[in-house]
């Protein structure tokens, strides 16, 4: 191991492993630019190879109660910017259509969204907030994002210590694997959302024009008379 790697190795290792994590995962629910999940995965990935320490499930802890309350915080701003929201973002026919539209993809698929979201950075912060503007139930956003937070934070640490197993002798390459596997997950849930997003405006487009979800009218689908 390079000796400049050792003062991170020991940092890592002692407790301000936890509030670092912790503190990262609550503002990055709001500030998007911060490396939450970087530091989950660098730490699982220290304590894999230094005999666990920092511990992995508190790890895990620190990790989902920031996110937890790092979403939570985010659609409460989101809630007490709804009523300038309403008259400077949302005002008029075209913020009217994306208020109800909003509301519409909540209602129908509010958990898959806030906990898809948490797996995306930015998405986790403008699923919150947008929650909070529309007043998505907060007992069910609650339950939700407890749920998102703990799986996000084992997914974290699991990667940091599946890169410390496999580059236990250089741990520096452990973290970018981690980091890489991570970025190519993020990159992979994004696609299928986005295929699946496309997918769903076809059929809305399709029943607006009143054809079958295969493309077909419902004339062509009826059998003809006689």
């Amino acid at each position: 191991m390079d000796a400049w790697f050792d003062p991170i190795m020991s940092f890592t290792g002692s407790p301000w492993a936890y509030p670092i994590v912790f503190l990262t995962a609550l503002l990055d629910a709001m500030l998007p630019i911060l490396p939450s999940e970087s530091a989950l995965i660098a730490c699982g990935v220290f304590a894999t190879v230094t005999g666990f320490s920092p511990n992995l499930f508190l790890l895990i802890l620190a990790g989902a109660l920031g996110a937890f309350l790092g979403d939570n915080i985010t659609y409460a701003i989101g809630r007490r910017a709804e009523p300038f929201a309403n008259r400077h973002m949302l005002k008029g026919e075209r913020g009217r259509r994306a208020r109800d539209r909003a509301e519409r993809w909540l209602t129908e698929r509010g958990g898959v969204m806030i906990v898809v979201g948490r797996y995306i950075p930015g998405g986790r912060t403008a699923v919150s907030l947008v929650a909070g503007m529309v007043g998505y139930p907060p007992a069910r956003f609650r339950a939700f994002t407890a749920f998102a937070g703990l799986t996000w934070a084992i997914y974290g640490v699991l990667l940091g210590f599946w890169g410390g197993t496999a580059f236990k002798d250089s741990p520096i390459k452990g973290v970018g694997a981690g980091l890489a596997t991570a970025a190519l997950i993020t990159v992979l849930v994004e696609v299928v959302r986005r295929i699946l997003a496309a997918r769903n405006r076809r059929r809305r487009r399709g029943a607006e024009r009143g054809e079958s979800p295969d493309g077909r009218s419902h004339e062509e689908i009826e059998p003809r008379a006689g």
